[in-house]
């Protein structure tokens, strides 16, 4: 792919002269860590040969690099998906997931992960740097579970200024909630290895990233949404579409997820918002 006019260096380096190499993982679907994230949610726990809701998959088949390598967003400076960026700052966007038949506890299954597509533009606050993953997640060769995953990565440079924050909007009835603190960042950053600075070193987060406080996962957000859309309907989930909105923070209050549904369209229109401000939005889509 070739940069435009006005792409910073670096992007454009990454831009034309970046190519990734996919990334395989095989493991078995273990039971401790669907019990994990089960108590972490306040869900009921999975019993071997149940299927994972959707989204589960978060702690499953993760890459342990070595922490020597890590830089300060918690991966690697280069790896198979994280383009090679002396100097960045990550983002969660959203994505959109597929389910042909659920994944199961128990199960020995396979990620096959890859970039599908990579592109810059410029947005209110600076240049972006887009970069769409593919995660497919197969058991005995057969796709189970499709995921796209759209990260964002800035100039650090462009930290400090400022950008716009959403509105604050009516919401409607809570059919879940979250209540970020410490406790569950540290429990949610466990669960994924991730080692990102922004989830548990407040001096960090404030101080070079420009935050007021800790910031809740991206994925935790996405978690959520599923975990209001299945207390409010029981049935099957096909596919989700999430968007995170802006960032949601410890010190911030409750998150709470309100669910409409659409029953024309068999979907679940579920809204994540922390002082009636819209953190996530997810349409998910029932079978």
């Amino acid at each position: 792919m070739t940069a435009g006019v006005g792409v910073p260096t670096a992007f454009a380096e990454v831009l034309d002269g970046w190519s990734p190499a996919s990334e395989t993982v095989t493991g078995e679907l273990d039971p401790w860590p669907a019990t994990a994230l089960a108590a972490l949610l306040g869900a009921d726990p999975l019993t071997p040969g149940e299927p994972l809701p959707p989204l589960w998959h978060e702690v499953y088949l993760r890459t342990a690099h070595p922490v020597s390598v890590l830089a300060e967003d918690g991966h690697p400076l280069a790896d198979a998906l994280v383009p090679p960026l002396a100097d960045r700052r990550r983002m969660f966007g959203g994505g959109r997931l597929r389910v042909g038949q659920p994944l199961r506890v128990g199960e020995v299954a396979t990620r096959t992960s890859a970039v599908a597509d990579i592109r810059a533009r410029q947005g209110r606050s600076g240049w972006l740097l887009l970069v769409t993953e593919r995660h497919d997640f197969a058991v005995g060769g057969s796709l189970r579970v499709r995921e796209e995953r759209d990260i964002v990565y800035r100039m650090a440079s462009d930290m400090a200024r400022p950008t716009r924050s959403a509105e604050p909007v009516a919401t409607g009835p809570v059919a879940y909630r979250i209540e970020p603190d410490e406790r569950l960042l540290f429990c949610m950053s466990a669960l994924t290895y991730n080692a990102h600075r922004i989830h548990y070193d407040r001096d960090f987060t404030v101080g070079v990233e420009g935050h007021p406080d800790l910031l809740v996962h991206g994925p935790l957000l996405a978690l959520g949404t599923v975990e209001a859309a299945r207390r409010h309907d029981p049935r099957e989930i096909a596919a989700v579409d999430y968007r995170l909105v802006s960032p949601a923070y410890v010190g911030g209050g409750t998150i709470g997820f309100s669910v409409a549904p659409d029953d024309a369209s068999r979907s679940l229109r579920v809204v994540g918002h922390q002082a009636a401000v819209p953190k996530v939005e997810a349409t998910v889509t029932l079978r």
